[in-house]
């Protein structure tokens, strides 16, 4: 190994170990990592995985963070969607972040609410691009079964994006899902010791503990 390198490991580690430091710092750090996320495409917090219950137990798909607001988070999808009446069957619901480069696993559970045509639904529509938006004028719903490869857009929209007046067609079908927290198990993986949280949201505030990883 290279000694110039070392410094700089050590380095890192301190500066990781001061941010996790303490309880306060660890769940002002989620949300700073979870708003980061919401803004920057790469970055590996912009998506999640969504749990849900089927028929066949445990339901998971990724969904793209698309908006964070207070202890809320959003994402949309199609209304005619299966995970949409999975959502349904129950007020809660649990979801994953997790970072390779952080070694940091976000376990959040969190009380479900839909928002179509208002005001939520509406700002986050105005803010879908068109090579988004022409997914919700597909003619058959998300999960329908299909004779060949090919989706059931309509056949212009092959390769092409609709026109923003078209498009507008497809906000009957555009649903936007809030997720509110309700607590956060944070783990962060680390070579010379796991460190691992529970942050539970109170109406007052929240509490949280140290656990055992």
């Amino acid at each position: 190994m290279n000694l110039k390198e070392i410094p700089k490991k050590i380095e890192k580690n301190n500066e990781a170990e001061d941010k996790y430091a303490s309880l306060e710092k660890i769940e002002a750090e989620c949300w700073t990592q979870i708003a980061n996320g919401c803004l920057k495409g790469k970055d590996p917090f912009h998506c999640f995985v969504l749990g849900t219950n089927s028929d066949f137990g445990v339901d998971l798909r990724t969904v793209v963070l698309r908006k964070v607001e207070g202890r809320k988070l959003f994402f949309h999808t199609d209304i005619r969607s299966p995970k949409v009446a999975q959502l349904k069957q129950s007020e809660f619901t649990s979801i994953l972040f997790y970072d390779p480069a952080r070694r940091i696993q976000l376990r959040i559970k969190a009380q479900v609410a839909f928002h179509q045509l208002d005001e939520i639904s509406e700002s986050l529509w105005q803010e879908t691009r068109l090579s988004a938006r022409k997914y919700y004028l597909s003619e058959s719903p998300p999960g329908t079964e299909l004779d060949s490869q090919f989706d059931t857009l309509p056949e212009h929209l092959h390769g092409f994006d609709p026109e923003r007046s078209e498009s507008e067609k497809g906000k009957e079908n555009f649903l936007v899902v809030s997720l509110q927290a309700l607590s956060i198990d944070w783990l962060f993986l680390h070579s010379q010791g796991h460190k691992r949280a529970i942050i539970q949201y109170l109406d007052s505030g929240y509490k949280a503990n140290w656990i055992n990883p």
